[in-house]
């Protein structure tokens, strides 16, 4: 027989108010992706709760931003103690599942830096190996694209110096998602001819392609399989 371990919702995990806790639930969640070989768990997911409609919501942490952080900086610090990486999700304001591929969130400055990125913020400084970008726009432009999101904000400001991972066909563009600072496009291979054209011809840096595949291969060395895990 099939043996599964369920845990707490991460809306429950978050209302116990307890950082221990939740990195011991990050220890055990560590130690079955190493049973089942899976070498970066996606999650957790701190995106704010703007609504009680949130399809979403059991597994965001909290409509506040101080606890998501507190919260999830534990759950990534308890999962990466063994080797396995995080992949926060979903960068950045993905509040909504409504039209979430081509919603236009319209936010300040001020309300990003205040609200729905400190969560995130909390996360990149416990260590983060991995951030998932995400399907919507933020005052017109796709996370994924986002340049002043994925490099200004995440790399420039905040230090960050793991891979960008692509939430599910989340990339729109191939091309300019590489040069904004997203670098690995999920699921699965696309045409790379799209991306080889663009740096014959100029349109895509050749640094840009390599910085993308540098930040993919150092995810990949980290892997327990590659640090001679069996």
């Amino acid at each position: 027989s099939i043996l599964a371990v369920g845990f707490p919702t991460a809306a429950s995990l978050a209302n116990s108010f307890d950082r221990d806790l939740v990195h011991e639930v990050g220890n055990a969640l560590g130690d079955e992706c190493q049973a089942e070989d899976v070498a970066v768990l996606l999650g957790p997911g701190i995106n704010m709760k703007r609504s009680p409609l949130g399809g979403r919501n059991f597994e965001y942490y909290s409509e506040d931003p101080y606890l998501a952080g507190e919260i999830g900086a534990a759950f990534v610090n308890g999962v990466q103690e063994k080797n396995i990486g995080t992949s926060l999700k979903h960068f950045a304001a993905n509040n909504q599942e409504t039209f979430r591929h081509n919603i236009n969130e319209k936010i300040s400055r001020r309300a990003l830096h205040e609200i729905y990125f400190p969560a995130f913020k909390a996360c990149v400084d416990a260590g983060l190996k991995s951030v998932m970008s995400a399907y919507n726009q933020i005052n017109g432009k796709a996370c994924t694209r986002n340049e002043w999101l994925l490099t200004d904000v995440l790399r420039k400001t905040w230090g960050f110096q793991g891979t960008v991972i692509s939430d599910w066909h989340a990339v729109y563009d191939q091309v300019s998602a590489i040069r904004a600072g997203n670098d690995l496009d999920m699921p699965g291979k696309r045409d790379v001819c799209v991306i080889l054209d663009a740096v014959r011809n100029g349109t895509l840096a050749e640094t840009a392609l390599d910085r993308a595949t540098t930040n993919v291969l150092k995810m990949i060395l980290q892997t327990p399989a590659m640090r001679g895990a069996r």
